[in-house]
């Protein structure tokens, strides 16, 4: 078993400090959003928003969904669903859980 699941297949990960940056064979880039990294100088962007936090006013307490609605986790502090929700997703960009596609 490959400890590295993408590190055989067509795409290559990068790392720099904490961003994760998936290189498809095509060219295809996929990373979480960023200021740190200049992405409009790699080419044309095509942003798809991944998950959304939301605060729930019933159970006052701030939700981080998916793009289908689901909830994933939920604390009474935003800044811990924003961080949750990065490691969520840098974890999915690098075992290629979520199937982004164009």
């Amino acid at each position: 078993m490959n400890p590295h699941p993408n590190e055989q297949s067509s795409e290559r990960v990068s790392r720099l400090d904490g961003i994760i940056i998936v290189i498809a064979k095509d060219g295809m880039v996929r990373c979480l959003w960023t200021e740190v990294v200049l992405l409009h100088e790699l080419g044309r962007l095509a942003v798809q928003r991944a998950c959304s936090v939301e605060f729930d006013n019933q159970a006052q307490a701030w939700r981080v969904f998916d793009r289908e609605g689901d909830c994933l986790y939920c604390s009474p502090s935003r800044e811990t669903c924003l961080a949750w929700e990065s490691q969520y997703l840098n974890w999915v960009l690098e075992t290629n859980e979520l199937g982004m596609t164009n």
